[in-house]
């Protein structure tokens, strides 16, 4: 089964998981990450990785699109799509 990638508000296989040229992170190399694991489908410490991820975006003045509760819905959906 293809890779599946969280991708506007959905799950997509990797090979349609697709950005537009114009996509302001990628024209303006402006982002932020956080490196996340998972043990035997479960999310290692998610509420500590989203309380890092938003202090840094705040730091950028970047605006997360998704509320704490969406992003954490589509983790565990990301997860549970990729086994």
């Amino acid at each position: 089964m293809a890779l599946q990638i969280y991708l506007d508000g959905k799950l997509v296989p990797e090979s349609e998981a697709k950005i537009s040229v114009f996509d302001h992170g990628l024209l303006y190399g402006d982002g932020v990450f956080e490196g996340i694991r998972v043990y035997h489908g479960r999310i290692f410490k998610l509420p500590e990785h989203l309380d890092r991820l938003f202090a840094s975006a705040r730091a950028i003045r970047l605006t997360i699109p998704l509320t704490r509760e969406e992003l954490t819905r589509a983790c565990r959906e990301t997860c549970a799509a990729n086994g």
